[in-house]
């Protein structure tokens, strides 16, 4: 490339997008682009701050998976590998549907009545429910979030002087909500 040294310094010092730095060098950007990936130019001051690295998942996740993804991820810790990323958007994705399944469950009840026959049969979204479920409990031992797989491992998501809240904690509070609810 001709003018390599410009370029570069426009790269590594700038935010002006390779697109104006090919035209102002009469070069191609995806060329500028390969050669920044080749030569390993420094572009972090490119990168915003802001940015979550779970972006492209935001189109197939909710705040709730999301959320849990960030959890999951601080709770592995030094255990943590980009190659988990995969597992840990299934587990998220997961456990999001298990929330919106069981409320869904909780709302229609277990069973549901045939309105030809009149038989009674399992509610299809508790069928759903249970798959969900199953396939959570799956994903998470196998990202080391079960009980067991814990032991095995050696890992310790307890941290000293902080409580951890669970999902006991908030059922607790949400009975608490309901019943102070009945009375008015």
């Amino acid at each position: 490339m001709e003018h390599y040294e410009e370029i570069k310094d426009l790269v590594e010092n700038t935010k002006l997008s390779y697109r104006k730095i090919a035209e102002q060098y009469g070069t191609n950007h995806t060329q500028i682009g390969k050669i920044v990936k080749k030569d390993k130019w420094d572009t972090e001051h490119r990168i915003s701050k802001n940015s979550n690295q779970m972006t492209p998942y935001k189109r197939i996740l909710g705040p709730t998976a999301i959320r849990k993804m960030d959890e999951i991820i601080k709770e592995l810790g030094e255990h943590y590998s980009p190659t988990d990323e995969p597992l840990i958007v299934m587990c998220a994705k997961s456990y999001e549907e298990y929330l919106d399944l069981g409320e869904q469950v909780s709302l229609e009840g277990y069973t549901c009545m045939s309105p030809k026959t009149g038989a009674t049969y399992l509610n299809p979204t508790f069928n759903a429910y249970q798959a969900v479920q199953k396939n959570l409990m799956t994903v998470s031992d196998r990202l080391g979030l079960s009980i067991s797989a814990r032991k095995k491992l050696g890992l310790k998501f307890k941290r000293p002087g902080q409580k951890q809240a669970s999902i006991f904690d908030i059922f607790g509070e949400l009975s608490k909500e309901d019943h102070d609810l009945d009375g008015i």
